[in-house]
């Protein structure tokens, strides 16, 4: 089995980052993502400020969601 680290951007209003209801739609949606692509969740679902790049737009926040899996390896035999 592999483990591997998947994550996705999410641009928000500052105002709803702090939401409760904001984060645990972010939280499921990633978690609906990898169980439809049948990864297994290794670790919990984190959420926090992205860092680098180019900055957001005033008033908006740039979020990072990122989770870490697990793959099943499929090995596949010669002929």
């Amino acid at each position: 089995m592999t483990r591997s680290l998947y994550a996705y951007e999410s641009l928000a209003p500052s105002w709803l980052v702090h939401d409760a209801g904001y984060r645990a739609a972010l939280t499921q949606h990633m978690r609906d993502r990898m169980q439809l692509q049948g990864y297994e969740i290794v670790s919990p679902i984190r959420i926090r400020d992205a860092q680098g790049g180019v900055p957001p737009p005033v008033g908006m926040r740039l979020l990072h969601v990122e989770v870490e899996v697990e793959e099943f390896d499929v090995e596949v035999g010669e002929g």
